[in-house]
């Protein structure tokens, strides 16, 4: 090959290489442009959005799940511990986020001002589902919230004070040091235990005594605010139980075997803490017919005749032998002594007994029965 070919060859190729890579810089810098070596390129410098849904889990299955976008941390703002709930529209945007039909169960929304906060919902559905909420230290003076559910969630230290909380349920509800200053607090619902007594019992029962009497001692002191709550709204069948609770708790807190704990049992079993009529006619129904099944098999005496069990007698006999006896006990528990019926052997000393307890549980009844008609 001549010298000229070679030039005329190196000189096409090069040629070629400056179309090619001309046209390989204008599909680069065209827009519309694609090619196999810049799709990977594209991708990684700008990766697509992702649109995730709040990551809350609710205690009580799939069936609550928030709908919400989801930030960094996986959970949306309401549902997110760690998203400040300190800024001035933070009512109002709770307000419209609950309108919207929002997921209220499990929000967390310490330390917030909800002054006046409205979380009303009418109609047949009942009112706003906040279970597993976290209203810590939230200040909610003169909120509305009529028929609201804040079951399993926590008002720990929050200021209740002036808040409409009618018919609102807080069962397992953390209630500790909740302001109820001028709360109206009719039909609420508590449950049967608190959440720290609930606690407190699980812990005693694991023998770890000093939690428990801390659990004892919290229980006591929401049961002492909500009696104080009913008694200044004028529910006094309410303070009532809330007055027996308390005291439960304070009896739960003293040494298992002490002479106090036995006899603030005592005074619990015959009146309720003076908060149960009903429980002294019980107890006095229980006793007349226990001491007439004892004169019964011990024996009484009429007209120098003995009345008790026998089994030579007929059935009908023993049955009107009963009658007599449990006569004789309803005459001695109410002291009246008519005299028909004499004690004895050992009846003298049941009937001792059961004249003084029936005079006590008598004057017990009248105390317990006036105090609760004259609320």
């Amino acid at each position: 090959m001549s010298n000229r070919s070679e030039a005329a060859q190196e000189k096409g190729a090069a040629i070629v290489s400056d179309s090619t890579s001309s046209k390989t810089q204008d599909s680069l810098e065209s827009p519309g442009a694609i090619s196999s070596d810049s799709v990977p390129l594209n991708i990684s410098e700008h990766p697509e959005p992702h649109h995730h849904t709040c990551q809350y889990l609710d205690p009580d299955g799939k069936t609550h799940a928030c709908s919400g976008a989801a930030g960094e941390s996986g959970f949306c703002f309401w549902h997110d511990e760690n998203q400040p709930k300190d800024q001035e529209d933070i009512k109002e945007q709770l307000e419209a986020y609950a309108k919207q039909g929002g997921l209220l169960r499990g929000i967390i929304v310490k330390r917030a001002d909800l002054k006046d906060v409205n979380l009303v919902r009418h109609g047949p559905g009942g009112g706003y589902d906040l279970s597993y909420a976290n209203f810590y230290r939230s200040n909610m003076t003169n909120a509305h919230l009529f028929n609201a559910k804040f079951d399993n969630g926590s008002l720990m230290k929050a200021d209740l004070h002036d808040a409409n909380i009618h018919c609102a349920s807080f069962i397992n509800c953390n209630l500790l040091g909740v302001k109820l200053t001028d709360t109206k607090i009719d039909n609420i619902k508590i449950g049967t235990l608190l959440q720290q007594e609930s606690e407190g019992r699980v812990a005693e029962r694991k023998g770890d005594l000093e939690k428990a009497l801390d659990l004892y001692e919290q229980s006591e002191e929401i049961y002492r605010d909500l009696r104080k709550a009913s008694e200044a709204q004028g529910i006094f069948t309410m303070a009532g139980y809330f007055l027996q609770k308390e005291l439960t708790m304070r009896r739960f807190q003293m040494p298992m075997f002490s002479t106090q704990r036995a006899m603030s049992k005592t005074v619990d079993l015959f009146c309720g803490y003076g908060e149960s009529p009903i429980r002294v006619i019980f107890f006095s129904l229980a006793l007349i017919l226990w001491c007439a099944i004892i004169y019964f098999y011990m024996g009484i005496q009429f007209a120098g005749e003995t009345v008790a069990y026998s089994a030579q007698q007929t059935f009908a006999d023993n049955f009107w032998a009963f009658s007599d006896c449990l006569y004789y006990s309803v005459v001695t528990f109410t002291t009246l002594g008519y005299g028909d019926f004499i004690p004895i052997g050992m009846s003298r000393l049941i009937a001792a007994t059961e004249a003084f307890t029936g005079s006590f549980t008598i004057a017990l009844f009248v105390v317990v029965f006036v105090k609760k008609m004259t609320r």
